[in-house]
């Protein structure tokens, strides 16, 4: 009997403490957590308890016990809320633990990583974030069999930066669309945008990463990036030069406001122009005791400021798998010149590759181009060479879908920047343009003609363009014409 009377007593005891405990985790989380998550709460109880206290204090115990009972009611609501927001963790937190187990995926202490909650990052993306002390060596150990438990793909595990016991798994959630169509917006951002990527824009910042690659099959979509960023270097006002031994022809609309050089000669002394240009600079920058462009042009105040140039190669193994070795010695000793060199002067470098190979990107070039872009390539060869891995022989062949390679490698679809949308842009509207004279006729003569031209001087009326005129003599041959010109406009 008194053995029956001392279980009752404990299950009383026991009953009563569930009871108190769980009467102050009620408070704790209607009032405390409720008004760290929602600041609305906290004036709510601040005016319920002050009314309350105050109608004790002058004897109005009714009007006090009313208050009191609306604030408790306001807790219970409080309460209610903040529960039902952590639902969704507490579930999510069930089903890891499971996960975890099943896996055996324990620190040394047994205890299984503690989900801490996720946050979308993107349209695309989620992180999910985990209390451990398991070390994220271990985690990317399991990273494959985790995608089977999320069913998603798993783009990246990090650590966190201040706190080392918290490990980040960034997911993707929904695939990215097949073609994203470019937007005037994006011109807001000071860096030059590419595509969306599933963790967020990819974007080329080329004080950050000088020179990039741009490489893909043809029909990959490669052409268009490249479309896309002399659009934006253009708004931005870069200086914008373009090499098209294509003529210019995937690039027509922008004929007018840009220099297109597309013979082998014109490009050798554009880029001979470019690293004289390089030396310059620097000269300048040693003279003004500073050592890059934009401290340069902070110290003169826009007076002899310095704009910044890309150069854009539409096919690099055209340009240097020329049959006249001394030209492409000298084509490829300038583009290594300019990749080591031209960072600090706002010289960079844009070079489009169909199909790369040791014998186009050597070692001294690829390695001082580190912003890559490339698309899905058959075979293995490429994919290594550019991005040092066979991911873009697994990219999944859909036109603008290319891998981009700064700090890491991400998939992303690069924006689509329509024909109609340039040709209204730049038919008429010259407000894009670049304020050097168009290349002229010498610079783009083949060498195999063996001809030489003089410039001559040419007069412009501003409302009236006249053509270049050019004369040449040819040996054993006499050409006799009148000339009769009006100089009086002049």
């Amino acid at each position: 009997m008194e053995h029956l009377f001392y279980s009752i007593g404990f299950l009383v005891g026991k009953m009563i403490s569930f009871v108190f405990w769980g009467f102050l985790r009620f408070l704790w989380k209607g009032i405390v957590i409720a008004s760290k998550r929602h600041s609305i709460f906290i004036p709510i109880y601040g005016i319920l308890l002050v009314s309350a206290f105050a109608s004790f204090f002058l004897d109005f115990e009714k009007q006090g016990s009313v208050l009191m009972l609306v604030f408790f009611m306001v807790v219970c609501l409080a309460w209610g809320y903040t529960y039902l927001e952590e639902y969704p963790t507490k579930k999510e937190r069930k089903f890891f633990n499971k996960v975890f187990l099943e896996l055996n995926f324990k620190a040394q202490n047994e205890q299984v990583p503690y989900y801490i909650g996720k946050e979308s990052l993107t349209d695309y993306t989620t992180e999910f974030t985990f209390q451990t002390l398991i070390p994220l060596s271990e985690w990317q150990k399991y990273s494959e069999k985790l995608e089977m438990y999320f069913n998603q793909k798993i783009i990246a595990m990090t650590q966190n930066e201040t706190d080392n016991r918290k490990i980040h798994i960034i997911v993707q959630m929904q695939e990215l669309p097949t073609q994203i169509n470019w937007s005037e917006s994006y011109n807001q951002f000071s860096n030059l945008v590419i595509g969306q990527g599933a963790c967020g824009r990819c974007e080329w910042n080329p004080e950050k990463h000088p020179h990039a690659f741009i490489c893909g099959e043809t029909g990959s979509g490669k052409s268009n990036i490249i479309k896309c960023l002399i659009h934006q270097s253009l708004v931005k006002k870069y200086d914008v030069k373009l090499i098209d031994f294509k003529r210019g022809v995937s690039f027509s609309y922008f004929s007018h406001v840009i220099e297109i050089y597309y013979e082998y000669e014109g490009a050798r002394k554009l880029l001979e122009q470019m690293v004289e240009e390089t030396n310059h600079r620097l000269d300048l920058f040693r003279e003004n005791r500073v050592d890059n462009i934009n401290a340069y042009n902070r110290k003169v105040n826009f007076t002899g400021s310095m704009k910044k140039i890309i150069i854009y190669i539409d096919e690099l193994a055209e340009l240097l798998k020329n049959r006249d070795k001394e030209l492409a010695n000298s084509l490829c000793n300038s583009i290594e010149t300019l990749t080591r060199i031209s960072r600090a002067v706002g010289i960079h470098l844009v070079m489009g590759i169909q199909r790369p190979d040791s014998t186009v990107v050597n070692g001294q070039i690829k390695n001082n181009v580190s912003f890559r872009v490339c698309g899905r390539f058959v075979d293995k060869e490429p994919s290594r060479i550019i991005l040092g891995s066979d991911a873009a022989s697994n990219l999944k062949n859909i036109k603008g879908r290319f891998l981009v390679r700064d700090n890491s490698i991400q998939e992303i679809q690069a924006f689509y920047i329509s024909d109609d949308f340039l040709n209204a842009t730049y038919k008429n509207d010259m407000s894009y343009h670049v304020k050097n004279e168009r290349v002229k006729t010498a610079l783009n003569t083949p060498t195999s003609e063996k001809r030489e031209k003089e410039d001559t001087t040419t007069a412009r009326d501003e409302r009236k363009e006249k053509e270049d005129i050019t004369t040449s003599e040819k040996k054993g041959s006499e050409i006799d014409k009148d000339l009769n010109f009006d100089f009086s406009d002049i």
